[in-house]
């Protein structure tokens, strides 16, 4: 899709004298008329869970999207009088304006799909301090992870020709007559997580038969863990196609880490990667035999440093490589 600001209301490039110093609205998505900003934060680069799924009663989100890449916080005070529900519909019109995908959204009680009280355990999962890494100031998640039962929760995606854009957009209405707060989150991914989108049957053969491998960037698995996200699937289909049209072929799945923690940790987790896509393919398209061999490496064969985070999410990955016939 083409890249467009999401209007709520035209306020073109101007300043907003209340806001904060030194914080501005991201190009994605414009502010609700006459909010300020009342808290801002930017990291190069960063890790979140949005939620996708509501969760059982008195439990966290039953299932998580895990982001990475650049990160935007915005915290907006709403003016006095406005309600989560007018608030969180233009934002909606602006998400389904911009044909933006939205993954997910509840609001009070059926964010727990139970009872109203129990969404407390929802909300605070998803803006608890083990998951809102900022610059420390996690006070200003606070109130989003009380409950009310006005509470709102939306998670859409964007998709352009070179990056994918992950947008979180939670609300609350503050105690002892204050204001709503809206925070929005927007994780920025560029080519490295999002460049083996157009990725095909053709497109591993040849990389195949030139390199002798490939890597799959969008296959991704929960931090620390061998669970398959489910974006992960798109490319194991693809995998799948070039299987199924090259008979012939047996490869290598490897999976690799980065050089956090433990050698022997590593290892296993590499290699337990590998036996999961390796599972995947056979659980949903068919039993390729001997034709696919999993395989461990941990942090043994880099592709970038791991003194950086932008390096070591280049490391942690899964290349197809090409068994000799």
């Amino acid at each position: 899709m083409k890249l467009n600001l999401l209007l709520l209301l035209f306020f073109g490039n101007i300043l907003f004298a209340q806001d904060i110093d030194n914080a501005q609205d991201n190009i994605l998505l414009t502010r609700y008329p006459g909010s300020k900003i009342i808290y801002y934060f930017q990291k190069e680069y960063n890790e979140l869970k949005f939620a996708i799924q509501s969760a059982k009663p008195e439990k966290e989100p039953q299932k998580w999207l895990e982001v990475s890449g650049h990160q935007t916080s915005i915290v907006y005070e709403i003016p006095l009088g406005k309600s989560t529900v007018e608030v969180m519909k233009n934002y909606q019109d602006a998400f389904k304006a911009s044909n933006v995908e939205i993954l997910f959204q509840c609001k009070g009680g059926e964010c727990d799909g139970t009872t109203a009280w129990y969404s407390a355990k929802f909300f605070e999962k998803v803006y608890g301090k083990d998951n809102r890494q900022s610059n420390g100031e996690i006070s200003h998640y606070f109130d989003f992870g009380t409950y009310h039962d006005a509470q709102r929760y939306m998670v859409g995606k964007i998709t352009t020709a070179d990056k994918i854009y992950f947008v979180e957009v939670g609300m609350t209405p503050t105690y002892d007559g204050k204001p709503v707060k809206v925070c929005v989150e927007i994780i920025e991914q560029d080519d490295l997580q999002s460049g083996l989108i157009s990725i095909n049957a053709t497109v591993i053969k040849d990389q195949l038969a030139k390199e002798g491998k490939i890597i799959l960037d969008g296959i991704l698995f929960d931090t620390g863990k061998a669970t398959l996200q489910q974006s992960s699937f798109t490319v194991i289909e693809k995998l799948d196609d070039y299987l199924k049209s090259n008979p012939s072929a047996s490869v290598y799945i490897v999976g690799h880490t980065d050089d956090v923690g433990s050698l022997d940790t590593n290892l296993q987790l590499s290699a337990d990667r590998a036996i999961s896509v390796v599972n995947a393919l056979k659980a949903n398209y068919g039993d390729f035999g001997t034709r696919l061999t999993p395989l461990g490496v941990g942090p043994a064969s880099p592709v970038a440093t791991n003194e950086t985070e932008a390096g070591r999410i280049k490391n942690r990955r899964v290349e197809i490589v090409l068994k000799k016939k």
